[in-house]
């Protein structure tokens, strides 16, 4: 499996420009897609953007978002995310504070809430699944895109554009096992709303307990964490081992460099979580400030997920609060919309 498989699989980003809707903190002039079938390749690109200077990575910059439908049946196997100046030059990924893809129409696997696909940070590298494994996504599916940019230099920085890059399997080639993003969170309340919690002085630890409604493997699992991270762990609540263990590389003032990942080399077909078994995600954060930071962390660990049985996937519930203050949040309706 490749190295690179980290954060999620893969976003699927086609169709904007058939009356796609836009909607943004700040707005965004075009949306241009250029679809390479040779290559399997769709590219995204939003822009000229506009980043005001001094704007801080630990402050929550304003968030643009966008719909679009996917438009056609297949598979979803990887991505990369650059964000470029006026003359194409990559800019350092510290700019890119988070961006991501959600499917409204799937629910996640732990949680009653809108299913992301992919989840970008300036620590993520792109992602590439083996071929013979995929998201499945139906054609006309609602997708919806958001990204967060900061801008720390002095000078505004006009005519930035935030490129997309997707590899997809379309549906007439063999069919690979259908592997789902899995989003395990540290915070015990990610029942919609904010994801962030607050960062005290020195060391902390905060964890969450959940379960599983279905069987499966995890064949690979990485993390999104923000300064001064330390690691983060998957545990069996039963038995107390340690499944996994994330460990972050720092700068010497704690401020994060990357994170690694496991693809569980020595384990056949993954990692196996059983049905309806007790687990727990522990994030340990060191603070070296003299300051408490508010909502200054998030900690999720993230990975490909094969279930046992596909058909067994917890369907939407249209209805469900959980679910529909998690939407009303991804389409900036509500005051944490800023807060993945």
């Amino acid at each position: 499996m490749n190295r690179r498989i980290v954060s999620l699989i893969v976003v699927a980003v086609v169709g904007l420009a058939g009356g796609a809707r836009i909607l943004a903190d700040e707005p965004v002039t075009s949306v241009t897609v250029r679809n390479d079938v040779d290559r399997r390749e769709v590219v995204v690109t939003a822009g000229p953007i506009v980043l005001p200077a001094a704007s801080s990575y630990t402050h929550h910059p304003p968030e643009a978002r966008m719909q679009f439908q996917w438009p056609a049946a297949g598979w979803l196997r990887g991505y990369r995310i650059d964000l470029l100046d006026a003359d194409g030059r990559v800019l350092p990924r510290e700019m890119i504070h988070h961006a991501g893809v959600v499917n409204l129409e799937r629910r996640q696997l732990a949680y009653p809430l809108v299913e992301r696909l992919v989840a970008a940070g300036r620590e993520t590298r792109p992602v590439m699944l083996p071929e013979s494994m995929g998201v499945p996504l139906a054609a006309g599916q609602k997708l919806l895109m958001y990204y967060a940019l900061v801008n720390p230099t002095d000078r505004v920085m006009k005519g930035a554009t935030l490129k997309l890059t997707v590899t997809w399997t379309p549906e007439s080639t063999r069919t690979p096992a259908p592997a789902f993003p899995v989003y395990l969170d540290a915070n015990p309340r990610p029942t919609g709303g904010t994801r962030s919690f607050d960062v005290p002085v020195g060391v902390s630890v905060t964890s969450s307990e959940f379960t599983l409604p279905i069987a499966g493997r995890l064949r690979a699992l990485g993390a999104h964490v923000h300064d001064y991270a330390v690691e983060m762990r998957l545990e069996d609540v039963l038995t107390g081992k340690v499944m996994a263990r994330i460990k972050t590389k720092r700068q010497p003032d704690g401020r994060l460099i990357s994170v690694s990942m496991t693809r569980f080399l020595f384990k056949r077909g993954g990692l196996r979580l059983a049905a309806n078994h007790p687990y727990r995600v522990v994030a340990v954060y060191d603070n070296p400030t003299s300051k408490m930071i508010p909502d200054g962390a998030m900690a999720f660990l993230v990975g490909p997920f094969i279930p046992d049985d596909v058909r067994l996937w917890p369907a939407v519930d249209s209805a469900d609060k959980v679910f529909q203050e998690d939407l009303a949040t991804l389409l900036g309706k509500t005051a944490h919309a800023g807060h993945r």
